[in-house]
């Protein structure tokens, strides 16, 4: 939990806002949503982590007590008769149990297309949580910037807005890459209307909540930058659209810095069965992890999060023309979490009528 950080250009409020009633976690969200620090545009990173993330792990810690594990690296998991070994980087056994969630983050790896520039690739994560420059291209050069994501625009807004770019961005030239023609916003219907935002109400509005592109679309700062883009208040961004990357390696060579925003791949550790190493992905509804060279599903390992691409029926659902994973700050709490621990509880009554 410790790693946990919110970018500069998303809001806290949306993790702690997600809180139910009812909960041990609840006085940790209304002290963070009163304090006045978490009103301000950029609170600084290491500020998230000292008013949400670490009270947090303090409220889980007086109900866990010796079963959280925080800051704990595990380097492989065993499956050993149905029970879960996880040991650390000396081989030495840090825990055992009936069932096992993996919420490991993810990373960024370079687009085959992009690893001749790799000595100016930065991820978009790894970008959003800069808090020094040290690393980047001190010259004038051309930034590129890939994908249409949230993200992507999110790097942009950072560029632009937040003071620590002031001086790196400058007047450097900024080229947003796009394969698709339509950038996609999450608002209401009647913003799309005064906005121009083009949608078809038959199949992009999220029949639980009446938004448009609900889990597609560009939020907060970044769907306002586009605006601003597209309607030429904001000039010092470009976006372009391509078919692929291969026609846009003379723009790539003149770039000084590539930011990717593409997508995510999961970081599990290596998981084995009887000696054999396992693939695993493939989540199910309650995010139940298969074997993906059996298609098998694997009793009591489930995973979440970042790169582990979970879509659930009903209203996190939402619009019916998304076909992507959610990984919203609210989503996977509110949509994917309880139905985990669900399936954890049914597991161990299940277990314990045998």
């Amino acid at each position: 939990m410790g790693h946990y950080r919110v970018n500069a250009n998303t809001s806290a409020h949306d993790a702690v806002q997600g809180i139910k009633d009812g909960n041990p976690f609840v006085a940790v969200r209304d002290r963070y949503l009163a304090h006045p620090e978490t009103q301000t545009d950029l609170i600084p990173l290491p500020r998230v982590g000292a008013l949400m993330v670490e009270p947090l792990a303090e409220a889980m810690r007086q109900f866990l007590g010796s079963r959280l594990h925080c800051d704990t690296p595990v380097e492989h998991v065993e499956i050993v008769d149905d029970e879960f070994r996880s040991y650390d980087g000396n081989d030495a056994l840090l825990a055992t149990s009936q069932n096992l969630l993996l919420c490991c983050g993810a990373r960024e790896t370079p687009l085959p297309e992009l690893l001749a520039f790799r000595d100016r690739w930065e991820g978009s994560a790894q970008f959003l949580l800069r808090e020094r420059l040290e690393g980047l291209p001190g010259d004038n050069s051309l930034i590129v910037i890939i994908g249409a994501s949230h993200s992507a625009f999110s790097c942009a807004w950072r560029l632009l807005y937040d003071p620590l770019f002031s001086a790196f961005a400058g007047d450097r030239e900024i080229v947003i890459l796009q394969r698709r023609e339509r950038v996609k916003l999450r608002c209401t219907p009647e913003f799309a209307a005064a906005h121009r935002i083009d949608y078809d109400p038959g199949t992009d509005v999220c029949p639980a909540t009446g938004l448009v592109f609900r889990n597609a679309g560009l939020r907060k700062d970044a769907k306002m930058l586009y605006l601003r883009i597209r309607d030429g208040e904001e000039t010092r961004v470009k976006l372009e659209e391509m078919n692929s990357l291969d026609e846009k390696q003379e723009l790539l060579a003149r770039a000084g810095l590539i930011l990717q925003a593409t997508g995510f791949v999961s970081n599990l550790p290596p998981i084995e069965r009887a000696g054999r190493s396992l693939r695993i992905g493939d989540p199910g509804q309650c995010g139940e992890l298969h074997d993906l060279d059996s298609g098998a599903k694997i009793p009591g390992l489930f995973g979440m999060g970042l790169g582990i691409n979970i879509l659930p029926d009903g209203d996190p659902r939402g619009e019916p023309s998304f076909n992507g994973g959610i990984h919203g700050f609210q989503s996977y709490p509110l949509a994917v979490a309880p139905r985990i621990v669900d399936r954890i509880k049914a597991n161990m009554t299940l277990e314990a009528g045998n």
